[in-house]
């Protein structure tokens, strides 16, 4: 048996839901995307019903229903049992796009260099961390254009294999695809087109995702991110009318380009308006993302059946302090009650610092979770019932069994960090969990080696298209 962690939450009810995706319908007919199209890119709109006005995108009524039909389409093929993929195991991952690096010696921000990228992939493998939805950091000791080609070089000449990548110009996705081909490395690299909300894609963008497209063969993605109060309305429900027709008309441009769909995407930050900058976390930001969350379920799953949780290990805090730790404890605990099993760990600052410290307090936490969602045994070894008819008579004397020497490992948590002493234990030999944190860091790094499997040729192709790059972008 393991405990049943999930809550029910519910921000909307369905006439609720009805009443803002009608609103946010009359968006989508009535306000047109303005883009920066290729020649190619354009034609497949035209094609799909859309109608062109110079860079200007309208969705008519026809393309509106096409996009609420495949909505439906998705929605029924959900109730397949095939959809009800089992419970899955709590896992970690890193993330984050960081210029910046929490420094483990000095708790002190600066810039990342090659060799932190390094050092923290090194880092990362030792601790048995496997996925890495983003680099953590991207290095800036080098031309500010290439800076995500080297983040990807650095990772591939430093891990045990690739890992995902963002590329962020059109010049560079060849330099991207010649060094997966020198290492034999799939192309794990993200080419997305992003959109700038609200409404609005540029060439830049249309180029990298068209090329990626016919390079890699594979289908264009897309990606936003919606700011309440900023680039959006502020308010749940208006974000929400404005975030559901920006996403329905972006499903349009896929579903024309490669008959996909396109999820849709809750806001991303809020305006903080003591500060005037965007926050990524808060009770008012999980509000705009339950919204979201409920909504994409709305149109493509079914009413009333939230199916994903909002899986964030987020922190404001741009060093490791009390308050990320406050952060990071609430942000996995609220997200772990409603169900969600995967969790960013490592960076700070939303992720725009990243943290080897962090990364070990946040393993603590996750560590936790699996504790408290671990399974519990019935059966006669565990219940002891031997042990139980001898020991109890005589008081407590479990400690002297065979049966907590077999079972306590299982059975206790056993944290790395925390410290759990008696007061006068501690008292005269005082620990800290951030400086424990900062110690096992500094004694991993100073172990860890470098698991990159290539070889001596693939590695010196690697640093000439890294440097081909450089020249390129100087």
């Amino acid at each position: 048996m393991r405990l049943t962690l999930r809550s029910e939450v519910r921000l909307f009810e369905d006439a609720q839901l009805e009443q803002i995706l009608d609103a946010a319908l009359k968006v989508f007919r009535q306000v047109p995307f303005v883009v920066q199209g290729t020649d190619e890119f354009m034609d497949l709109l035209s094609a799909y019903g859309c109608r062109i006005e110079g860079e200007k995108v309208f969705f008519p009524d026809a393309v509106v229903d096409k996009v609420l039909a495949r909505c439906e389409q998705d929605r029924q093929a959900w109730k397949s049992p095939a959809c009800s993929p089992p419970e899955p195991e709590i896992s970690v991952f890193t993330h984050g796009q960081a210029l910046h690096i929490c420094d483990p010696e000095t708790n002190a921000l600066r810039s990342v260099t090659t060799a932190d990228l390094a050092s923290w992939c090194h880092l990362v493998e030792a601790l048995g961390v496997s996925s890495r939805s983003h680099p953590t950091f991207i290095p800036n000791d080098g031309p500010i254009g290439s800076c995500d080609l080297r983040a990807f070089t650095t990772i591939l000449l430093n891990s045990s294999r690739a890992h995902l990548v963002s590329v962020y110009s059109a010049a560079m996705l060849p330099f991207f695809i010649a060094a997966c081909e020198a290492t034999q490395s799939p192309p794990v690299f993200a080419a997305k087109a992003w959109i700038t909300s609200p409404y609005m894609l540029d060439g830049e963008n249309v180029a990298m995702g068209m090329d990626a497209r016919r390079l890699l063969g594979k289908p264009i993605e897309f990606g936003h991110m919606p700011v309440a109060g900023a680039s959006t309305p502020i308010t749940v429900a208006g974000a929400l009318v404005q975030n559901t027709a920006e996403s329905l008309a972006i499903s349009a441009l896929r579903l024309a380009v490669d008959d996909l769909p396109q999820k849709i995407t809750g806001t991303s930050a809020v305006m903080d308006m003591r500060h005037g900058f965007p926050r990524q976390i808060g009770p008012d930001l999980f509000l705009h993302r339950v919204a979201g969350i409920e909504m994409d379920d709305f149109l493509y799953r079914q009413p009333g059946a939230t199916s994903r949780a909002w899986g964030w290990c987020g922190a404001g805090a741009a060093t490791v302090s009390t308050q990320s730790v406050f952060e990071k404890a609430f942000s996995v605990g609220f997200a772990g009650a409603l169900g969600a099993r995967s969790f960013g760990v490592g960076s700070l600052a939303f992720s725009d610092v990243g943290s080897p410290v962090q990364l070990m307090i946040d393993l603590e936490l996750i560590d936790y979770l699996r504790g408290l969602m671990r399974e519990v045994v019935v059966d006669p070894d565990h219940i002891g019932m031997d042990e139980i008819l001898d020991v109890a008579p005589r008081g407590g004397r479990y400690l002297q069994t065979m049966h907590t020497a077999q079972f306590f490992r299982e059975e206790c948590w056993l944290p790395q960090l925390c410290d759990y002493r008696a007061f006068m234990a501690w008292a005269n030999n005082p620990g800290d969990l951030i400086a424990k944190a900062r110690d096992k860091v500094l004694a991993i790094q100073c172990d860890a080696v470098n698991p990159c499997p290539l070889s001596d040729e693939a590695r010196r192709q690697l640093h000439e298209i890294q440097a081909e790059a450089d020249r390129v972008v100087s």
